[in-house]
């Protein structure tokens, strides 16, 4: 499978976060992914892939 760029759209939600776990056990191909949500949630940082990943906010710019 070729790898893509994902961007999480509330990927501090529950929806997110289980999104996340099922890429992570399945191993599938992201070459970048990006984490967004709203003000609250900017700059905490996620695990992925042994990786901490701050989460960014979430705007119209950022999903280009």
């Amino acid at each position: 499978m070729k790898s893509c760029k994902i961007a999480v759209v509330g990927a501090t939600g529950a929806v997110g976060q289980v999104f996340l776990d099922i890429a992570q056990q399945r191993n599938f191909p992201i070459d970048e992914i990006r984490l967004c949500a709203s003000t609250r949630s900017v700059g905490k940082k996620i695990e992925y892939k042994s990786q901490e990943i701050a989460v960014e906010l979430c705007t119209p710019e950022l999903l280009q």
